[in-house]
């Protein structure tokens, strides 16, 4: 099975180990709660916030406390987005014509149909660092207005990552339908894990650029 991930974010080096980087404004302890999921795609905050954590965690000095906790210096909030349409969401590439990929199943009777070869998957993550913040500014930089808040003294880091990968999908010939779609299911979960990891990646890479 060929996986194609495609990312857009910050590139260079890759630490495996860094001072922290937000010390420069005080923050020693780091609140990370479970990322917000506002796309049209199920069971994504679980990988999103895990790896964002995890990945953290390779900087010296910056203690992650995993939820919401009001004595931290500072708060991230990870916001997953998508674009309206499913379809924008999930986008059908690399037509095949399904007789020739599934002839058994399909058989020879129907007219030519087509299903696609591979598909794309486009999401957006909003991340926000803010120091020691009030329920009202949680409200907002939460809101569909977020992403328009500008930086200031405390909100110090306020950028959304556009993501795209790209995943084959499988034709089984001989498998009934239900077969093939729990396989393409698998994939594409898999697909998003892995997605999830290279946005924590670009995540801890564009906090380290920030300073």
């Amino acid at each position: 099975m060929l996986i194609l991930i495609f990312i857009t974010g910050c590139s260079g080096y890759r630490y495996t180990q860094q001072d922290n980087p937000l010390s420069q404004y005080g923050i020693v302890s780091l609140s990370v709660p479970m990322f917000h999921n506002y796309s049209n795609q199920s069971e994504v905050s679980n990988n999103f916030t895990r790896e964002t954590y995890r990945l953290l965690s390779s900087y010296r000095g910056l203690k992650l406390r995993s939820g919401y906790h009001q004595d931290s210096d500072a708060i991230m909030i990870g916001i997953i987005k998508s674009p309206e349409k499913i379809y924008d969401t999930l986008t059908p590439n690399n037509f095949r014509v399904a007789q020739d990929k599934a002839g058994k199943v399909i058989g020879d009777k129907r007219q030519d149909f087509y299903i696609p070869g591979t598909s794309d998957i486009n999401l957006l993550l909003q991340i926000i660092v803010i120091k020691k913040p009030t329920e009202e500014e949680l409200t907002l930089l939460k809101s569909g207005l977020g992403d328009k808040v500008k930086l200031t003294s405390r909100i110090i880091f306020n950028e959304t990552l556009p993501l795209r990968t790209q995943y084959t999908r499988e034709i089984f010939d001989e498998e009934p339908v239900s077969i093939t779609a729990t396989q393409n299911a698998g994939i594409q979960r898999k697909v998003i894990r892995s997605l999830s990891e290279q946005a924590a990646l670009s995540v801890r890479d564009m906090i380290l650029y920030a300073f």
